[in-house]
């Protein structure tokens, strides 16, 4: 068996994938396919908090600068789908490692590891005494001691397949026995011990405070206490003043802790040196776990919500290449959230390209769900691209270059085109970045024109999608391009058996029937013409 390598991160493999250049433009694919809102709904907990009541202003949020930093690198790895299928195959391999309970548990306790370490080192950056600062950057060395100690003690002890935790094991267990390591836990705690057995005497004379060598006399807080225990009658209220996590020395405090430091020289002059010695002491690669797990950790948290209400994800299995996608009872994460909120039952759908198929065209009844079949399917695509999980119960999915939509808009006056100009510069761009392996999604384009003229455009645009191979979706009200070319599929919304006029969200594979049931709803809410007639006077 081979040396695992280096480990770099739990989200890339190396510094080679890590991705180079700016990120693709998916602005329109986010708004199309509702990925914002459910990125929102996993991740919603690095955005920034609402403003704090007045009466609260002064508080501040000292983990802020971190939630950003953390948001930010969510939002790149979000919205930068992998073209590599290794690099995504190394996510889903660390991400089925985390769903384990007790490595899911032991990076918790990482990651509340490191936020007390960083809380440790905002205190010594705020103290207003310097030793005071030093003092708290010693416990800050120690708790990423004790941390990285409980990080290789948990890893040790799981069953590890992923290459990525597997690295992370090997490295941590290095950090944790080098030389650097031991010396550093070494002193830090031999710090605290003499710190400890400091002894120093305060003298206070009206507004004069000395302080004075250890004069070896008794702790006369220990002789007052004792001396008064015999009062003690059981349990009663606590008067004390309990200070704050957030409070520091007072001036006089300080300055006393000033004068102990010159009675101690030797003592505080090693605190002063490890301090300055140690300003990097946290390894940069467990800083950057300490950010990054939080892709993985708030993916099983969201994912969970949707198990525990019944419905099923899975990893889905990648294909370069045209020829078989397949995803069975998927749903739309961003409409499923919503529904699990009303207590709504959520509908699941099948849908398949298989063999020569590269066209599925979804017709039926308006609000039957054929817009959200098209949006499920490219979530699903998306996020597969980024080696998460997907919401079905299993799929394999078509590895795309790239992912283009193509949904309704509301005009804008700005950009000085009409609808239908617009629509056309838009797939104008659509067809001249396709390629074989691309993704393409349309949602009732051409509605701003007569059907002959929107039957017209439609068949073109498909005739060079299909010369091109690229994969697609086509939501219409023109029944007439399901049978387009043998290379296209025909889905239809159903409603219910029993009355038309309800629709049941399921999507299926048959031949388009013309049927809208526009009669039927028009009985429904009494506006058929004989209707009409009956109530408008004579």
């Amino acid at each position: 068996m081979t040396a695992a390598p280096g480990f770099h991160s739990i989200v890339f493999p190396n510094e080679a994938h890590e991705p180079a250049g700016p990120r693709p433009d998916l602005r329109d694919v986010f708004h199309d396919l509702f990925l914002d809102a459910v990125f929102t709904a996993a991740y919603g907990g690095f955005m920034p908090r609402e403003k704090p009541a007045l009466y609260v202003v002064n508080r501040t949020d000292d983990e802020a600068p971190f939630r950003a930093e953390v948001l930010s690198l969510l939002q790149a790895l979000f919205g930068t789908p992998l073209h590599d299928a290794s690099v995504v195959q190394y996510r889903q391999a660390a991400l089925r490692d985390l769903q384990q309970a007790s490595v899911n548990k032991g990076m918790q306790a990482f990651q509340q590891g490191m936020r007390r370490m960083r809380e440790s080192l905002r205190r010594s950056e705020k103290a207003f005494n310097a030793i005071e600062g030093q003092r708290w950057f010693v416990d800050a060395v120690l708790i990423y001691g004790q941390t990285l100690d409980a990080l290789q003690g948990m890893l040790a002890a799981a069953e590890l397949p992923s290459q990525a935790l597997q690295a992370l094991r090997e490295h941590a267990a290095a950090l944790q026995t080098s030389a650097e390591q031991t010396a550093r836990t070494s002193e830090a705690r031999a710090l605290i011990d003499a710190m400890a057995q400091l002894r120093y005497a305060v003298r206070i004379d009206g507004t004069t405070v000395s302080v004075l060598q250890d004069p070896h006399e008794p702790d006369y807080s220990v002789t007052v206490a004792e001396a008064f225990s015999r009062f003690r009658q059981g349990e009663v209220k606590d008067y004390r003043v309990q200070f704050t996590p957030g409070s520091g020395l007072n001036p006089v405090e300080g300055q006393i802790l000033d004068r102990v430091a010159m009675l101690h020289p030797e003592v505080f002059g090693r605190l002063a040196q490890f301090c300055e010695a140690q300003q990097t002491f946290a390894d940069a690669r467990l800083l950057r776990l300490d950010r990054e797990l939080a892709w993985y950790l708030c993916w099983i948290d969201y994912t969970q919500r949707f198990e525990r209400g019944g419905l099923a994800v899975c990893f889905p299995e990648l294909t370069p290449e045209q020829g078989t996608i397949d995803a069975g009872e998927a749903f739309d994460m961003a409409l499923a959230w919503q529904c699990l909120d009303g207590q709504v039952a959520v509908v699941c759908n099948d849908v398949a390209l298989q063999g020569d198929e590269r066209m599925i065209v979804v017709t039926g009844p308006n609000h039957g769900g054929k817009t959200t079949l098209a949006r499920t399917f490219g979530q699903l695509h998306h996020l597969a691209a980024l080696g998460l999980t997907v919401a079905a119960r299993s799929a394999t999915l078509l590895l795309c270059d790239q992912m283009f939509t193509h949904f309704e808009r509301v005009e804008d006056i700005s950009s000085q085109r009409g609808k239908l100009q617009d629509d056309l510069v838009r797939m104008h761009h659509i067809l001249t970045a396709a390629t074989p392996r691309s993704l393409v999604l349309m949602n009732e384009i051409f509605s701003s024109t007569t059907l002959d003229d929107a039957l017209w455009l439609a068949r073109r645009i498909m005739a060079q999608l299909s010369a091109i191979g690229a994969a697609c979706v086509f939501v219409t009200f023109l029944d007439e391009l399901s049978t387009f070319d043998a290379h296209t599929v025909s889905m239809v919304g159903a409603v219910d058996a029993h009355d038309p006029t309800l629709r049941t969200f399921k999507v299926v594979r048959r031949a388009a029937d013309g049927q809208s049931y526009a009669m039927a709803l028009a009985q429904k809410f009494g506006v058929t013409r004989q209707q009409l007639l009956e109530r408008i006077p004579a």
